[in-house]
């Protein structure tokens, strides 16, 4: 019996890996994570030469990264003649233009208790009502925050030209209201609070 445990515990030795948190398979690939924040420089251009062989172009591929750190590519096709003495040139339009002033949202039916200042990609709620909760909600993504108020009003929508704020419906529930901005496409946002309001900024 004792001679069986002996083989037994060989033979499990001469079977296991070193580390069990990495691949038995020496050719799979591990992709690395990390959690610190990856600050890149605004792109504007970057030029590309191809060899004198070329004469024709036939497809621009753009590889990106999303929001949730995945690799995606764009292609567009294309077939077109070229001529290989001049470079492509990529760029984004990035006009520069004027810093905008912080504006404020016209409301057509006066809410007392509750202003929102928009400017760039930051949206202001100037309230002294407690928030109560804010979350994400997506197909369209927008954002809703509740506040504690025990108030009646009719649904109210404000519309928005300021990117990436689409516009902001507010109703009353019980003991509380709801305001939901819509956004124009897919963000992270960070919400800070203070004693007189409530800041998201999207990113």
């Amino acid at each position: 019996m004792r001679l069986f445990f002996l083989l037994l515990l060989t033979i499990v030795q001469l079977l296991g890996r070193d580390n069990p948190f990495f691949s038995a398979d020496p050719n799979s690939k591990q992709t690395p994570t990390t959690n610190r924040a990856q600050i890149l420089k605004p792109f504007s251009s970057q030029q590309l030469s191809v060899p004198s062989s070329a004469r024709a172009i036939k497809a621009v591929i753009i590889r990106y990264q999303n929001l949730d750190g995945s690799i995606s590519d764009e292609q567009l096709e294309l077939n077109n003649a070229i001529d290989w003495h001049l470079p492509f040139t990529v760029s984004q339009n990035n006009i520069p233009v004027k810093e905008k002033k912080p504006s404020k949202i016209e409301k057509r039916d006066s809410v007392k208790f509750i202003d929102f200042l928009v400017t760039d990609k930051t949206l202001k709620l100037i309230t002294t009502d407690k928030m109560l909760r804010n979350f994400m909600l997506t197909s369209p993504y927008r954002i809703v925050v509740d506040f504690e108020r025990d108030t009646s009003f009719k649904p109210k929508e404000f519309v928005l030209d300021e990117p990436p704020f689409s516009n902001i419906r507010m109703g009353n529930h019980d003991k509380f209201y709801r305001v939901v901005i819509e956004l124009d496409g897919q963000y992270q946002y960070t919400l800070n609070s203070s004693e007189t309001d409530h800041t998201i900024v999207c990113k």
